[in-house]
């Protein structure tokens, strides 16, 4: 096997010093054009590859950002994802990006790798099942710049950046849009309990329901408690053609979960807004190609990238900065599939 291609091999293709290659391939003190030209040449007929463990060593920097999502099939996280990317690569930031599957152990282990890499900052959609652990971990590494991604860590003592949808506005709304429409038997597909992000959106809809006389708390009958997975989505259909007293209206509060509706409406054949209304939370990729298509709130994820690349790397940059929150407005996006209350749905056997 060949040897690695080192920065001395380099300083003698291009007769120079070492300290002169250091200086062009770091770009932190001038040397001339023609200078930098060579090495830059001898650089790449060696094709040589940086150290960046040993550069990381010396400079206390490994340029590397990492981000711990829960779920990277969520088009919603990958839009995400690709705009921070997009930013911190334009200022020599790399991106490592690890899937938890919403695994309390996968989290862990993410989480550990990344702090033994000593990456420069941690961006984290959290799984929600870490609460104690993950504020150990950041009480010990309380120096790292971290920003939160839709969900709270639920560790006290955080401090960092919080970037996050309006939970409660989307679903108030969604909700209220339904009950203007006259429904009253509005089945909502709601999330896990222990999500911050689940329980605003939920508390949403209980804030719409409650203004019009109508309780949906614990006892509520048109509940089902899905996981945010589109697997959960299917489940919540089959739960609703097992009703005795079925819903006029379905709302979502999560896009993985409406794809597993729709995938399941379809299946039983069932039609929106002929036999149900449908309403969710989170916008869906290429809405406007789909049939049936819900009223969503919609959030421009591409703005939210961005602004998350910018604050990651201000925190990087000056970590004593205070808590922010950054709390992005949902844009409601009508569909065709909302309509007037029926009672086509009552009269099915399934």
């Amino acid at each position: 096997m060949s040897q690695r291609v080192t920065i001395r091999d380099v300083a003698r293709e291009a007769n120079v010093s070492v300290a002169t290659v250091s200086r062009v391939l770091n770009q932190n003190y001038s040397v001339s054009d023609e200078v930098r030209a060579n090495v830059l040449d001898a650089s790449k007929r060696l094709r040589y590859i940086p150290n960046f463990i040993a550069r990381s060593l010396k400079m206390q920097s490994t340029h590397t950002i990492g981000f711990v999502v829960s779920d990277i099939t969520n088009a919603y996280h990958i839009s995400i994802a690709r705009s921070i990317e997009d930013v911190v690569q334009r200022h020599n930031y790399n991106m490592v990006l690890c899937s938890t599957e919403n695994s309390r152990e996968r989290e862990m282990r993410y989480l550990k790798l990344l702090l033994s890499k000593n990456v420069d900052g941690l961006i984290l959609n959290p799984s929600g099942k870490n609460s104690d652990l993950l504020g150990y971990i950041l009480k010990i590494n309380k120096n790292l710049p971290i920003l939160l991604l839709n969900r709270r860590s639920g560790a006290g003592d955080f401090t960092g950046d919080l970037f996050d949808s309006n939970n409660l506005l989307g679903s108030y709304t969604l909700t209220k849009h339904l009950l203007t429409l006259g429904h009253r038997k509005i089945y909502v597909v709601n999330g896990p309990e222990y999500l911050s992000n689940n329980i605003e959106r939920f508390s949403g809809f209980k804030k719409a329901m409650e203004e019009a006389g109508l309780p949906a708390g614990g006892d509520y009958p048109w509940c089902f408690k899905g996981d945010f997975t589109l697997e959960s989505g299917l489940d919540a259909v089959n739960y609703l053609c097992a009703m005795e007293e079925k819903p006029t209206a379905i709302l979502s509060l999560n896009n993985m979960m409406t794809l597993g509706v729709l995938k399941g409406l379809r299946a039983k054949n069932i039609r929106a807004p002929e036999d149900v209304s449908i309403a969710a939370f989170d916008g869906l990729d290429n809405l406007e190609l789909m049939s049936t298509r819900p009223t969503v709130a919609n959030f421009d994820t591409a703005a939210m990238g961005r602004k998350a690349g910018e604050a990651i790397l201000e925190r990087i940059k000056d970590n004593s900065i205070p808590s922010r929150e950054y709390i992005f407005e949902p844009i409601i996006i009508p569909g065709n599939a909302v309509g007037v209350p029926t009672d086509n749905l009552q009269s099915r056997t399934f």
